[in-house]
């Protein structure tokens, strides 16, 4: 069956994962026993993990749907139904694709669900649709945060304790939206967004704070040297951080000045951490991204610095090209170079197009880019609209860096030329940083030279065409070392945190790609579980409680959690409106504490 794009938009994709999910449930209403809607809802949120959550969820194959937001699934829709109309499966849209229309799964897909697994469905929507309780986890309170850093900076050298910064994912921990497959994700996130913004040749896993076992903190310790960055630099990446505290509580604010007085004010700021999924968030977006990993404005300079010639290259048929129709990012036909420097293991440099006619054209013109002493230029020579370029690292992982025709490093690609159907960043725009991070989750992506067979050039530019275009073997050979050289190092930087306990012996590839994953996370919008947790409230319904009686709360916009509506995280932590983020205005309305720090700058 071949579904339109209409058909997406109204939860094709989901349903499909959902009706290829049902046959592992427990047939129990099958067998006359009713279970109770907390059993139902451990089972859907089981399903849908296993599922449904990657397409939907972290891929996003309909944008914006994230099945585990049980309360989003509830929202009304004004163009159609809900997909879940709580207490109603007959008014869902979930049940009408699954249980009435039965065209999800769509014809291709073999195993079907039973007419019992399908009730279980109607079952789950008719009991209310509730959210599975997460199994009780620790629950980590401010004062156990900062009683950690303080402990371990008081058991560090003096001379060291400028340099260590503390990242915390005890929100994360707190939150009943997050199990523990999912605190494994923010941790191996952390490390992996840390060694791809690394300036030097080290592989440095972040410290565990408050254990010994990397894989189990919730708390972190980086040291700025091990990634090359100095304490400025450090600064200048954070600005803006809506989460800082000064807190009312004198004990909270006693451990956090002891802190400060360890590290110097300098080095905390008035804030002893940042929130792991903040950080991955924002460090991977451009301007943070290109500042840690000191991505400079141009290719020139930066081919400069890793001992790349690209013209020389091409002059000495020095370089492997490929060059084919379409790819997962390109609109237009696309060809790659690959080069090799004096201080990179391989340069990857794409060549690509907003059109597919005249020079754009490379079955036409593959003899490009224009340069001084390219003889095939007038004749042979493509003209290209912009590119990407991939390079390994000095520790083995990937840098990326977008730029226009002209060379000149650019934050987005044009949405003519390119774009991400995946939307990692939120948006159909590649955006360098995160969307290059999250494409390339296991290195080089497969590709297959077609141009070349394509041409009907003759005599000495058939003849380059042959010494560039490099045959699919080869290519292959290259691309794979290429690709395994990053698997090595990504291997040390995250299956110390995703390889634990049942999963020890998985493959390392078979994992969804951790930095696009929190991302999405941090980005989605909030639930008011989500906003109990981040201002360290026990209960969500002590929030709901105060937002219906404080009117700063309800004037800040955070009445929609007390119905259970969500709110944006944009509206949560934006700075754009006032020195203090909502979060620490928020904070200041229930007398948690007042903003402070880096949000200030």
């Amino acid at each position: 069956m071949v579904h339109s794009p209409a058909t997406f938009a109204r939860g094709g994709l989901l349903m499909m994962a959902l009706a290829v999910g049902w046959f592992v449930l427990p047939s129990s209403i099958a067998n006359g026993v009713e279970p109770s809607p907390e059993a139902l809802a451990v089972q859907a949120k089981a399903l849908l993990k296993t599922h449904c959550y990657r397409c939907h969820g972290v891929e996003k194959e309909v944008p914006g749907l994230d099945v585990l937001n049980v309360q989003a699934l509830k929202q009304s829709r004004s163009d159609e139904p809900g997909y879940v109309v709580a207490g109603d499966a007959d008014a869902s849209l979930m049940w009408q694709r699954v249980g009435v229309d039965r065209d999800m799964p769509p014809e291709k897909v073999t195993q079907r669900p039973s007419d019992a697994d399908i009730e279980v469905l109607r079952a789950w929507i008719d009991s209310g649709a509730p959210e599975a309780l997460t199994p009780e986890k620790l629950r980590i309170g401010e004062a156990q945060v900062l009683s950690w850093i303080r402990n371990d900076q008081q058991n560090l050298a003096r001379s060291d304790r400028r340099h260590q910064r503390y990242l915390s994912l005890h929100h994360a921990s707190n939150n009943p939206r997050f199990d523990q497959a999912d605190l494994r994700m923010f941790r191996a996130a952390l490390s992996k967004l840390l060694n791809s913004l690394a300036r030097t040749s080290l592989l440095a896993l972040p410290q565990p704070v408050g254990t010994d076992d990397v894989s189990q903190a919730f708390v972190y310790r980086i040291d700025l040297r091990d990634y090359g960055w100095t304490t400025d630099q450090w600064q200048t990446a954070i600005r803006g951080y809506p989460y800082g505290l000064t807190f009312n509580d004198p004990d909270l604010q006693e451990v956090c000045d002891d802190i400060e007085e360890l590290t110097g004010p300098v080095s905390s700021d008035g804030v002893p951490y940042l929130r792991i999924d903040w950080f991955v968030a924002n460090a991977s977006l451009p301007t943070v991204y290109h500042h840690l990993a000191d991505v400079p404005t141009t290719a020139a300079e930066l081919e400069q610095r890793l001992g790349v010639n690209t013209e020389r290259d091409y002059l000495q048929d020095r370089l492997q090209r490929a060059g084919f129709a379409s790819s997962g990012v390109s609109r237009h036909n696309r060809l790659i170079d690959r080069h090799v420097g004096a201080q990179t293991a391989y340069y990857y440099k794409s060549y690509d197009f907003s059109k597919s006619y005249g020079r754009s054209l490379l079955a036409r013109y593959p003899l490009g880019p224009t340069f001084g002493s390219n003889t095939f230029a007038h004749d042979f020579a493509f003209e290209h609209d912009g590119g990407e370029i991939i390079w390994s690292m000095p520790n083995g992982m990937q840098g990326y860096m977008l730029i226009d025709q002209h060379g000149n490093r650019i934050d987005e690609g044009p949405i003519e030329i390119v774009r991400d159907l995946r939307e990692t960043a939120g948006t159909p725009k590649i955006v360098n940083g995160i969307s290059c991070i999250g494409c390339h989750r296991n290195g080089m992506l497969d590709y297959v030279n077609a141009i070349d067979s394509q041409l009907t050039l003759t005599g000495e530019a058939r003849n380059k065409v042959d010494r560039l275009f490099v045959d699919v073997e080869r290519m292959d050979q290259l691309r794979m070392a290429d690709q395994q050289r990053f698997m090595n190092a990504l291997q040390q930087v995250i299956g110390p945190f995703l390889q634990v306990e049942e999963n020890t012996d998985r493959d390392i590839r078979s994992f969804a790609e951790p930095v696009r994953v929190v991302t999405s996370w941090y980005n989605r919008d909030m639930t008011l579980a989500d906003a109990a947790a981040e201002l360290d409230m026990d209960e969500p319904n002590d929030l709901a409680s105060a937002i219906r009686t404080n009117h700063d709360l309800l004037t800040l916009g955070m009445g929609p959690l007390a119905i259970e509506q969500t709110v944006p995280r944009k509206m949560w932590d934006t700075l754009e409106e006032s020195s203090a983020s909502v979060f620490q205005r928020s904070a200041t309305a229930i007398r948690i504490g007042s903003g402070v720090g880096l949000s200030s700058h």
